[in-house]
């Protein structure tokens, strides 16, 4: 049902007549992952890409469903695994070791790190001779008043300082305190009464101006400007209805996207969850109404009576990625 999709017996013709089992095909445009889906079935590698996280999910589901299904035969099914490059969920990031996210930061920000990572220094990194200094990993973390005096005097300390007229450098941090907007205002000010200033930049790691690097180089072949973003996944609510004869009614209309300007743009629904990895149920997995846009409610009639655990992942427009179980209980 994706609104792009080719049919299988076409793709199926080009596969066989130009390449050989074992052989890589590749799919730079997936859409629904037809590509993908017959590559799968006819014992070829594949790889497969899509600027829509909606249609890498929904190419993901096809061939979980393909390997479970009879029509995959006796072939073994070919492991695949999913990468998202450019969009970086905030909450998992939030999880890292603080040296792996510093590391992380500081090679999406364009700048190095500090000759000696081990150190205890607060100057973490390097950007055309600009000190770069890194907050936590959690996402509440947010610079305070010492952490910029830190900083500062580390900076002070460097042989650039002492020796050239280094005088920038640069705070990198999820959010940053009353207090240590204050203390950095304040060293500026300095600037014209005393040598012994520092000018800090303070950016936050989800704004337009960490990524100012990136999206300079956009050109008319390609808009870099929402690349390296960082998002948030939306807080899921699902609600149900009991119908009888085995059938409920599922809601997700009180679903809350946190990403600003974002909306939703693909729900998926797994009606018999494992509570290890989501499965979209087959025909639940890209859902739309007559105008095209998604459908937040599903009814689904099940095969037995008893409990069932539900699953439903919500997808908005930036690439936020949220999820939420409930058990069900089917007469």
């Amino acid at each position: 049902g994706y609104p792009t999709q080719k049919p299988e017996a076409l793709l199926e013709r080009i596969i066989r007549a130009s390449s050989n089992i074992g052989d890589i095909v590749a799919d730079v445009v997936m859409g629904g992952g037809t590509t993908c889906s017959v590559s799968q079935r006819l014992g070829r590698r594949f790889i497969g890409c899509d600027q829509s996280r909606v249609a890498v999910a929904v190419t993901a589901e096809r061939l979980k469903a393909q390997v479970s299904s009879a029509e995959f035969g006796d072939a073994p099914p070919p492991d695949f695994t999913v990468e998202h490059w450019g969009i970086y969920e905030a909450d998992k990031l939030s999880e890292m070791p603080p040296s792996n996210f510093r590391a992380f930061i500081l090679h999406c920000f364009g700048a190095t790190r500090h000759t000696d990572p081990g150190s205890d220094s607060p100057i973490h990194g390097w950007r055309n001779q600009r000190p770069i200094w890194v907050g936590r990993p959690e996402l509440t973390a947010q610079a305070d008043h010492n952490d910029v005096l830190q900083f500062a005097n580390a900076v002070r300390r460097t042989v650039q300082y002492q020796q050239s007229n280094l005088r920038d450098a640069t705070m990198l941090a999820w959010g940053f305190d009353d207090n240590s907007r204050t203390a950095a205002d304040r060293l500026r000010q300095q600037g014209g009464i005393d040598l012994n200033f520092v000018r800090i930049d303070q950016v936050r790691i989800d704004h337009p101006k960490f990524r100012e690097h990136i999206a300079s180089r956009s050109t008319d072949r390609g808009d870099y400007t929402s690349f390296l973003t960082f998002v948030q996944p939306p807080v899921v609510q699902v609600g149900f209805r009991i119908l009888g004869g085995r059938s409920v009614t599922f809601d997700a209309g009180d679903t809350y996207i946190v990403n600003s300007d974002a909306e939703v743009v693909n729900v998926q629904w797994d009606f018999n969850h494992s509570g290890r990895s989501f499965k979209a149920t087959p025909g639940f997995s890209f859902n739309r109404d007559r105008n095209r846009k998604p459908t937040l409610t599903a009814t689904h009639k099940f095969s037995r009576t008893g409990r069932f655990r539900v699953a439903c992942k919500v997808r908005d427009s930036k690439g936020g990625e949220g999820t939420k179980v409930i058990d069900v209980q089917v007469e």
